[in-house]
C-alpha cells in the first residue's frame, strides 16, 4: 500500500520494444543515456543486470524532490504499507536497506571484480531485489561510479564491480548508514530460488515481501535452470516434479526436453573425457 509516496514504472527500452502503457507514470531509458553520463558499464553482456543502480540514478535525476527513493524489481511481491515502512527508516536514518547475502563472498561468481578495489574486510554482498536508498546515498553512489569510470576508461581500473557488491561496499565506506531488510520486513521467502507463481499470491503473509514471482513461462523455465538435474522430473515425490505437473504438460514439456537433452549431452560428454583420461593412462602403464 502505497499512500504519500508515488509509484513510477522505470524501464529499459534500448531494444524499442518496452512501451509504458499510457496513463501510467513512467520513464524510459536507453544505454547510450548513460554513455552520454560518462558512465561505463564494465562487461559485455547485460549493463542494467550487472549495473541495476544505473536506472535508480537516472530516475533521480529527473526527480530529485524525493527524500527517499525504492527500487523494486518486477519480480517482486510484498504485502506491505509503505508508509508504516518508511516513517520506520527516516526514524533510524537508514541510507541504504537492503539484505546481506549469506554464505562466503569468495565463491560468489563476480568475487573477481571487487578483490582489486576494495579490501578483503569491506567485502560484502547485499540482495537488492528491493532496496531503499536515502537521497544523500544516490548522490554519493553515483558519484563514486562516475569517478570509477574514469579509473576503468584510463586503465587503472581492471576490474567492474558487481552492483550487489558496489552498493552496500561504497556506502558502508562513506560512513552512511546500512541496515538489514530484515529488520523491517518479513524476508523468509525472498532469495532467488525457489520461484512462485503470480497466482499464488494470496499466500503473502501480511508485512512480507517476496522474490522471485513469475508468470507461468518464466516460472517453469526458472524451475527448470535451478534443478541441475532435470531427470528428477521423474522420480516419485520429487520437488521439481511437483513443481512443474501443478501446470498443464503442453506449458512445460518443451523447455523440460530441451533441458534433459542438455543434460545428456553433458554426461556424455563427461563420460567420453574419462574414457580418453583412463586410455591415457592405460598407455602409460605399459610404457
Amino acid at each position: 500500500m502505497i499512500g504519500s509516496g508515488d509509484l513510477f514504472i522505470v524501464a529499459n527500452n534500448t531494444s524499442g520494444e518496452c512501451q509504458i502503457p499510457a496513463g501510467l507514470p513512467g520513464l524510459v531509458f536507453h544505454e547510450s543515456d548513460f554513455r552520454r553520463q560518462g558512465l561505463e558499464f564494465g562487461i559485455s553482456g547485460n549493463p542494467m543486470w550487472y549495473n541495476v543502480d544505473y536506472a535508480l540514478y537516472f530516475f533521480a535525476d529527473k526527480y530529485d524532490k524525493y527524500d527517499y527513493y525504492v527500487l523494486f524489481e518486477y519480480d517482486v511481491c510484498g504485502n506491505i504499507d509503505f508508509d508504516r515502512l518508511m516513517d520506520d527508516i527516516h526514524r533510524d536514518g537508514s541510507d541504504l536497506v537492503g539484505l546481506t547475502s549469506g554464505g562466503m563472498f569468495e565463491k560468489w561468481h563476480f568475487y573477481r571484480s571487487c578483490v582489486d578495489l576494495y579490501k578483503e574486510p569491506d567485502l560484502t554482498k547485499t540482495f537488492l531485489q528491493i532496496g531503499i536508498f536515502s537521497r544523500r546515498n544516490v548522490s554519493l553512489l553515483h558519484r563514486r561510479r562516475l569517478a570509477l569510470s574514469e579509473q576503468f576508461r584510463s586503465g587503472t581500473l581492471k576490474n567492474w564491480p558487481h552492483c550487489e557488491a558496489f552498493i552496500p561496499i561504497e556506502t558502508k565506506l562513506a560512513g552512511h548508514r546500512f541496515t538489514e531488510l530484515s529488520n523491517y520486513l518479513n524476508v523468509r521467502r525472498y532469495r532467488h530460488e525457489p520461484a512462485y507463481l503470480e497466482e499464488d499470491m494470496e499466500i503473502l503473509e501480511k508485512n512480507e515481501v517476496v522474490h522471485p514471482v513469475l508468470d507461468r513461462k518464466r516460472y517453469i523455465l526458472s524451475a527448470i535452470r535451478y534443478e541441475g538435474r532435470p531427470e528428477k522430473f521423474f522420480l516419485p515425490g520429487s520437488t521439481f516434479g511437483k513443481r512443474l505437473r501443478r501446470l498443464p504438460a503442453r506449458t512445460y514439456i518443451l523447455p523440460l526436453l530441451k533441458a534433459l537433452w542438455r543434460r545428456s549431452q553433458t554426461l556424455v560428454t563427461g563420460l567420453l573425457g574419462k574414457a580418453s583420461f583412463f586410455s591415457l593412462t592405460k598407455t602409460r602403464e605399459e610404457f
